[in-house]
């Protein structure tokens, strides 16, 4: 009985996270979002294109409009580390 208790307990905690989370289909917004330090909770499908589901946060907002703007700030090298491991996700999940 113990191990179903957990398992939805972890349901409704993925549940209350889906609630505050962000999601994108913009795959450098999403590499962008992973290295300004938003957490990954999801990819999931929706047809043929895959959706990125963040937890959100309240500044959010301003850092998609920084990075559409061309003013967000990230270091290049993660950036670049950032985009080959989304792709990997993408390919293999």
């Amino acid at each position: 009985m113990r191990a179903g208790q957990d398992e939805m307990k972890m349901q409704n905690e993925v549940v209350c996270d889906r609630r505050h989370a962000f999601e994108t289909r913009d795959f450098y917004l999403a590499c962008f979002l992973r290295c300004a330090g938003y957490a990954l909770l999801d990819l999931r499908s929706e047809g043929t294109r895959r959706v990125f589901v963040f937890q959100d946060r309240p500044n959010r907002r301003d850092d998609v409009m920084a990075y559409y703007g061309e003013a967000g700030n990230v270091r290049a090298l993660a950036y670049a580390a950032a985009i080959k491991d989304m792709k990997a996700l993408l390919h293999n999940a």
